[in-house]
């Protein structure tokens, strides 16, 4: 599964070039090509400033995040933003996204006199703030931050949040008032209820209840421990678990043969595996970051959900009545249980369609098109 932001983004632009011609400028330090996908133009922009400082200190640490990529991003930047002036100049709309990008202040610098719509992905603000209470490090990227974000919130035309948290919390902090919602899409759909159904029927016991737990990054290793810890104690007659992600190497940790670590599974799969699963699993208690897809994921097959505060923060419920909340790993592991003894088999399901979700994100689109106006 992608990440969130990656589905947001993509998702965003894919409905755009339903109606619009779409060119994406994609600043990377890998050489890329030339793409076209979704009736979108992808153009590489080949960071010059990180590898001119990268051959100068023999730097070797060439991924995505890397240090040196964050310390020479904004040069880089500006430096891609100039070469590209005159692809700017003839659009109608530009669109910048990044929660660290200044682009949209960057263009205004160079003239561009273009509505500009401005997709931070979150309000990072708010996260850099909580951390900033408790360390000095934090307190003075904090500062850094608000002292870059600002212009960039004042040089965009309007800016987008994934939700009404963000929205407010925005607001308030930065006094902003042109915003607009599109919640973050689910990053899978079933075609219709038949496509669910079938899949659905690939499940081989409907007498005990399938949970499944989505850990697709390394931020989520104590819940993945402690998940198989609290299963490792159930006897296998009494359900069935299944654990994606990169989590091969913990099998030796699972003593428990209805405990199924699948590893990173392709989305067709993924699809199948949600389908077949009566209850999502979120104990994630100590960060917010990424758990939004699985919540989102988890939503689109209509399951069951134990889930932590920190995993709701931001989204809007599909169905409440599926929601238990748990605040510790005492409450998670009693919700488990209490699942296991309540199980019924024949529940009546409604999953996302493709149609639907492709609706809601168009409307919203359109909306934020007209505001525009």
């Amino acid at each position: 599964m992608k990440t969130g932001d990656d589905v947001r983004i993509h998702s965003i632009l894919k409905t755009l070039a339903l109606h619009h011609k779409v060119v994406v400028v994609n600043s990377s330090i890998h050489p890329t090509t030339y793409t076209v996908k979704n009736k979108i133009i992808y153009i590489p922009a080949y960071r010059p400033f990180y590898h001119l400082i990268a051959k100068i200190i023999a730097w070797k640490n060439h991924h995505d995040l890397n240090t040196l990529a964050k310390a020479t991003h904004y040069i880089d930047e500006a430096i891609v933003l100039i070469k590209y002036k005159p692809l700017f100049n003839r659009a109608d709309l530009v669109m910048t996204i990044g929660s660290m990008t200044v682009a949209s202040a960057i263009l205004r610098m160079l003239g561009i006199k273009k509505p500009i719509i401005y997709d931070p992905l979150a309000n990072y603000a708010q996260t850099l703030y909580l951390r900033s209470r408790k360390n000095i490090f934090e307190l003075i990227k904090y500062g850094l931050y608000l002292a870059l974000h600002k212009p960039q919130l004042k040089s965009s035309t309007i800016i987008t949040y994934p939700s009404r948290v963000d929205d407010a919390a925005a607001r308030h902090m930065f006094k902003i008032t042109k915003t607009h919602i599109i919640a973050n899409p689910p990053p899978l759909c079933y075609q219709n209820t038949e496509e669910y159904s079938q899949l659905r029927r690939k499940r081989d016991d409907f007498t005990r209840p399938h949970f499944i737990l989505l850990a697709g990054s390394h931020s989520n290793k104590e819940a993945v421990l402690k998940t198989i810890e609290i299963f490792n104690n159930i006897h296998p007659s009494k359900f069935t678990l299944f654990i994606t992600g990169p989590w091969q190497h913990l099998k030796r940790n699972t003593k428990n043969e209805a405990i199924k670590i699948v590893g990173i599974v392709p989305n067709e799969k993924l699809k199948e595996l949600l389908a077949m699963a009566d209850y999502g699993l979120s104990p994630i208690f100590n960060h917010a970051a990424g758990t939004f897809i699985k919540m989102l994921a988890y939503q689109a097959a209509d399951l069951h959900i134990i889930v932590s505060p920190h995993s709701l923060l931001g989204l809007d419920i599909r169905n409440p009545r599926k929601i238990r909340l748990v605040r510790n790993y005492e409450e998670y592991a009693k919700a488990i249980e209490e699942a296991i003894q309540s199980y019924k088999p024949d529940q009546e399901r409604r999953p996302l369609t493709c149609e639907e979700r492709d609706k809601t994100l168009e409307a919203q689109v359109d909306k934020l098109l007209s505001n525009l106006t």
